[in-house]
Parts: C-alpha cells; structure tokens; sequence
C-alpha cells in the first residue's frame, strides 16, 4: 500500500488575503464595453433626424390629455387676439367742451366735428368750463374715443377762436460771387482773388 498524501482535516485561512483576492476578482471585471456600429445610411437618417429636431422643423403632435413621463408638453400656443380696448397713447386734444345730462358724461368736440369722450376724476368739476374751448391731455383710445383725464392740470382753457401764429416767409438774398477752384488753383491764389 503506498501512502498518499491526504488533506488536511483543519484549513485554516486567512481572512484578509481571501477578501484582498475577492475583491481583485470584482475590480478586474469591473467596466463597461460599449460597441456602436455606424452604417451610412444610418448616419444620415441620425443626423436628418436630428437636425429637424434641432432647428424645430419637425413637430411631435401629442394629442389631449396624453401625458409622456418625462416630457413637460403645455400645449400649442393659441394666437390671442389683441381687442382694440387695450390700445392706449399718451395724447391731447383741443375743443369745445359739451355736457351730455342723459349719459351724465362729458365730450370734447374737435375742430375736425369728431366727439370724444372724457373720462374725468370724480374730484374734478368741469360744469364752469362747458361751451369753452379747452386743451385735455390724458390717455386716448382710438377705438372707442375715449380720453381719460388724470388730472386737473391736464385741462387748459384756450381762447374761443384759434389765433393763428405769425410766420416769416424766407427771402432769398442775393448770391455773391464765389472763387472757382480749379485744379491748377492754389489757397493762395484764391484768397488773393478775393481781395
């Protein structure tokens, strides 16, 4: 009978070199590989697709009340229509200032016949100033002819009939005689043709 080696009954181990060995084995298979094939036509279906994406030529209908997780989708735009109400410029008008008692408002009736109406500050009394010519400044809706009046000092009285402002007619004066300059003419020669 020959003798054999036989195992040991007791393996003793050490705890430390079998981690360090573990964790060898976990690192040198740690990573990621990552293959990507690119064919030609597949580049440029990519890059059509893309670009449309990116210069907003495609469009992605999404339809009522569908939701997509990770896409926030508001909705299109709808075009609101600006009304003409909303329209206001800072103007002034000059007129004759009228009272109307069934409509408890007052209009400022221009040169050109147009009625405007004004909308005046409560704390302002116009009831001297009606039949008189007056300057209203405020802010004007062409829409629907209303001035609305801010202030007491945006009213000024004018006098009844427009005064017509002076102007001078330009003459034209004599022209007097200039040197000519001529290639061959120097600054010289010239200012001594002059005197």
């Amino acid at each position: 009978m020959a003798i054999t080696d036989e195992p040991p009954l007791i393996t003793v181990t050490n705890p430390v070199t079998y981690f360090r060995r573990f964790w060898a084995k976990v690192i040198g298979n740690e990573g990621m590989e990552l293959k990507i094939t690119i064919k030609p036509l597949t580049t440029i279906f990519g890059i059509a697709l893309l670009g449309t994406i990116a210069l907003g030529v495609g469009e992605f209908a999404i339809p009522e009340g569908y939701t997509i997780p990770f896409i926030k989708f508001s909705g299109y735009p709808s075009p609101i229509p600006t009304t003409p109400a909303e329209i206001w410029k800072e103007t002034g008008f000059t007129g004759k200032l009228q009272y109307s008692e069934a409509e408890n408002r007052f209009f400022l009736i221009t040169t050109s016949s147009e009625a405007i109406s004004l909308e005046i500050p409560k704390n302002l009394d116009l009831t001297t100033l009606v039949g008189k010519r007056i300057f209203a400044v405020g802010e004007y809706n062409k829409p629907i002819r209303l001035l609305k009046v801010t202030d007491a000092k945006d009213l000024e009285v004018l006098p009844k009939t427009a005064v017509p402002i002076p102007t001078v007619e330009p003459t034209s004066s004599p022209s007097t005689p200039s040197a000519e300059i001529t290639p061959e003419s120097t600054p010289l020669d010239i200012l001594e043709s002059e005197l």
